[in-house]
């Protein structure tokens, strides 16, 4: 009978929370295993870049000095100057200066020169926005390395419950106990918690370029409400344990390319999100209440990314979670999304949501590498809008999805496409998948049903180990799938595929 149960897992699900710490004191220590050590940075970064600095404003000469306990005063006025004169570089150099909040202003460009840096305060009082690095309502904005930007983001978190896991387990576990395993080693935000590292909203002609963002507190970089972005060669080294410390969040925002970049990081590496508290931030930013004419007008489009590496203990592409406005014309290519020297694994390598109303369109992947993603695509339709926005109430939609070239190492759950009963994903495309599960013996979830979880927080791992080890669809439409090669554990009891409610589905 224990030799059964060890194949079949549990019959029934797991009446369990999420492990969680919400209080206590900042705990600053570094583990083994919170920050990826072998990041390729002669790969992404020019050390040799030449800046014309003819005409640069230096924030040495307005008194910043390199240790000082907050040169905001100092750096600021600079940027001002260097604004108010008609724009132009203002250059970081000779050290590293710590700050609290940094305002840039249109047609300034920030220039952080090889061995120097900003370094977010320690002191909270220190911020006047909620981010160390802020824009809102400019043109013509940048910042350019190869210095830092340093968010401190350990000194603003609280202690785990257990350090960084950098050995296999013992055994092959049940998806949720990953989550729980997971959640344990999370460094919880302390109530001193800043914001973002770096936050541009309401801006134009956006340029992120050879530059490191490192140990974020909180999301490293928030591109919100903004249009014609350019993020290349960045590289964020962000401690893999700290609480929603998202890579690159495009929220709002169109026009974007993201390109050779490399992020390792806790929580989502690179999100697009698009939602009213999005369209509603800032005093001076678009106001939208309850009009649904007006808010599908701010549909985020045209987003391109390719050719990065991403290292996520969550998920390493995602759209969503937050999606109340339009979602479309997204391409990545040429990516690789992986997590190999920690366990547990990733939740997911690739993320498709919609969960409060968002009409996703037009997405097409392709030439991904994946490792240790436990799940590598979650295309996932839900409806949490509830009483708070009713007149988003069932409309949205996930459609035109294209996927294809995928190879994926030591996956723990299958593909899943998930709608519910009255809001079907349709048009889905999958094509020239390898994928292969992790080690171990398999872990069969013996469940007569699948809970549905409309209005729930939408992440793979919380419907635990799923009755297929190929492919799971529900409430679909015109999924077409071809040639699709999974390798599952030896002696699943796991059939390749579970569809339910699914019209036209085909498979080559």
């Amino acid at each position: 009978m224990s030799r059964i149960l060890n194949h079949i897992g549990s019959f029934f699900p797991k009446l369990q929370k999420d492990f969680k710490i919400y209080d206590g004191e900042v705990f600053s220590d570094i583990y083994d295993g919170d920050f990826f050590t072998e990041i390729p940075y002669s790969k992404y970064l020019n050390t040799h870049v030449q800046i014309p600095l003819d005409d640069a404003v230096f924030i040495r000469d307005f008194g910043a000095r390199p240790n000082y306990a907050n040169n905001s005063i100092y750096i600021n006025s600079a940027i001002e100057m260097c604004s108010n004169n008609g724009g132009g570089i203002v250059v970081v150099d000779g050290g590293a200066y710590v700050s609290g909040t940094v305002y840039l202003k249109s047609n300034v460009v920030l220039y952080i020169e090889k061995d120097s840096s900003i370094v977010a305060s320690h002191n909270t009082d220190d911020y006047t926005e909620n981010a160390l690095i802020y824009a809102d309502n400019c043109e013509y904005i940048g910042i350019i390395g190869p210095g830092k930007v340093c968010g401190e983001g350990n000194f603003f978190s609280l202690a785990p419950h257990l350090p960084p896991k950098t050995n296999p387990f013992a055994k092959t576990l049940d998806v949720w106990d990953l989550r729980q395993e997971y959640r344990k080693r999370i460094r919880f935000p302390h109530k001193s918690k800043y914001g973002y590292l770096v936050l541009l909203k309401n801006c134009n002609r956006i340029k992120l370029y050879n530059l490191v963002l490192e140990n974020a507190a909180m999301w490293t970089v928030n591109v919100n409400s903004s249009n014609d972005v350019n993020i290349s060669n960045v590289v964020i080294n962000n401690n893999r344990h700290v609480a929603n410390t998202d890579g690159i969040d495009i929220c709002g925002s169109s026009n974007v390319i993201i390109k050779n970049c490399f992020i390792s990081t806790a929580d989502d590496g690179i999100a697009l999100k698009n939602n009213m508290s999005v369209a509603t931030s800032g005093d001076d930013g678009l106001r939208i209440k309850n009009n649904l004419d007006v808010a599908c007008k701010r549909g985020m489009s045209n987003i391109y990314i390719h050719d990065c590496e991403v290292i996520s203990c969550t998920n390493a592409f995602k759209i969503g979670t937050e999606t109340s406005l339009d979602i479309s014309d997204v391409t990545v290519e040429n990516c690789k999304f992986y997590l190999t020297d920690i366990y547990p694994a990733g939740v997911s390598g690739i993320s498709i949501e919609s969960c409060d109303g968002a009409k996703v369109n037009n997405v097409n992947i392709s030439n991904i590498e994946m490792d240790s993603m436990a799940c590598p695509l979650f295309i996932r339709l839900c409806n949490r809008n509830g009483d708070n926005k009713p007149e988003l109430d069932g409309r949205g939609e996930i459609a035109n999805i294209f996927i294809k070239n995928i190879k994926a190492e030591n996956i723990e759950i299958p593909i899943m496409i998930m709608g519910i009963p009255n809001q079907k994903i349709y048009d889905v495309s999958l094509k020239n998948f390898d994928l292969r599960y992790a080690n171990g013996k398999d872990y069969f979830d013996f469940r007569f049903k699948i809970p549905e979880q409309e209005k729930e927080y939408p992440e793979c791992n919380r419907f635990r180990n799923i009755n297929a080890y190929g492919v799971f669809v529900r409430h679909a439409k015109n999924i077409s799938l071809e040639n699709i090669n999974i390798q599952p554990r030896e002696k699943t009891y796991r059939k390749f595929k579970k569809i339910i409610d699914c019209e036209n589905f085909s498979i080559k």
